[in-house]
């Protein structure tokens, strides 16, 4: 019994070795030409994003997602004290839109497609903006609930907003390495 017990650990210890956790912040901060950036330029407050669009409701659900991706990713020290913070990331949904893609022989819709474009502002504590390489990111998506892979319009929408999630984070890291370091992040 206690091989099967320490079988059973160590194919756990196993696992959680290749596991992000040990690999995040604050024990694996980037670095600059191998030193690592000091916490109190790391520390980012994500503002909530506004919504100047159609789409009822997914403000919210990005801000959410931005923010796990942020923390998965470990660049970043994230604080809800907004005067603490080194960096401040604003964001708005400024369109949304839902239109109708495929039609079957009949005229109904088989498929459509959902765009989406976000504006986005990253600053340092005194307000000097940092330039983004794009300050609007569209992400645009085909789905279906009759062809294909099916899903809804809602599960589709949160696809979409994922994927938006992590274009956000890699164009908002790629800013803020770039006025730290003077260099692309490589």
């Amino acid at each position: 019994m206690s091989n099967v017990r320490l079988a059973i650990f160590f194919t756990l210890l196993l696992s959680l070795v290749h596991c992000t956790y040990f690999t995040r912040e604050p024990r694996n901060p980037p670095k600059i030409d191998g030193v690592p950036i000091p916490d109190d330029q790391r520390r980012l407050y994500v503002q909530n994003f506004r919504n100047n669009s159609y789409g009822m409701g997914i403000q919210t659900l990005l801000t959410e997602l931005v923010r796990s991706e942020i923390d998965a990713r470990g660049r970043f020290i994230q604080t809800r004290e907004k005067s603490i913070a080194a960096y401040r990331l604003y964001g708005e949904v400024v369109h949304y839109q839902l239109v109708g893609n495929l039609l079957d022989q009949g005229g109904q819709s088989i498929s459509r497609e959902m765009l989406v474009i976000v504006r986005l502002e990253l600053q340092r504590a005194g307000g000097q903006k940092i330039t983004l390489e794009r300050e609007e990111i569209p992400v645009r998506i085909i789905f279906s609930d009759q062809v294909g892979f099916r899903e809804s319009e809602n599960q589709a929408q949160a696809r979409l907003l994922k994927i938006m999630a992590i274009r956000i984070a890699e164009e908002m890291e790629r800013a803020w390495y770039f006025s730290i370091a003077g260099k692309i992040d490589p």
